[in-house]
């Protein structure tokens, strides 16, 4: 039981941290590299998103279910424990704030703005879509660095077995 529980554990954590990396590192910036225009891209690039963000919620299920069940069964500490669901549950708040308020509003913002490639950054009509566009990649940018140091320290702390 311990064994499957840290297996879904981490392979769960896995793809979601993994995934979030791949995404910033190398989806986003080839979109908007390929696609000249920034409306297109970021329409694109936000549709991958929001795809995205349900299987991080899925993920973060799978992780919070995955920590009970080594809990119950003696694999985990109690402060292990309250660390590690502490951790996850602040990445899915985050996500869900993300993909429930950002997201949305991120795509009013700009659907607000007429010949939006044409309108430099900083100025008044870009303003608020900026501010959410900071927020939802500082979201992303914690929920990434949370996820890979929850990973890190998990994968730190196993101890092989004995026999085998």
């Amino acid at each position: 039981m311990i064994r499957i529980a840290n297996a879904a554990f981490l392979s769960a954590l896995g793809l979601w941290v993994g995934g979030m990396a791949t995404l910033g590192f190398i989806v986003a910036p080839t979109v908007f590299k390929i696609l000249h225009s920034r409306l297109e891209a970021g329409t694109v690039f936000g549709g991958i998103l929001h795809h995205f963000g349900v299987l991080q919620i899925v993920m973060a299920v799978v992780c919070l279910a995955s920590l009970v069940a080594l809990r119950l069964a003696g694999g985990l500490g109690t402060r292990t424990a309250a660390i590690r669901f502490g951790a996850v549950g602040v990445m899915l708040a985050l996500v869900l704030v993300s993909q429930f308020y950002l997201a949305p509003q991120i795509v009013l913002e700009r659907e607000r703005i007429a010949a939006f490639d044409s309108i430099p950054a900083g100025t008044p009509q870009k303003a608020r879509f900026d501010r959410l566009h900071r927020l939802s990649v500082q979201s992303a940018s914690v929920t990434l660095l949370l996820g890979l140091g929850v990973l890190l320290w998990s994968t730190s702390t196993l101890k092989p077995r004995d026999g085998t």
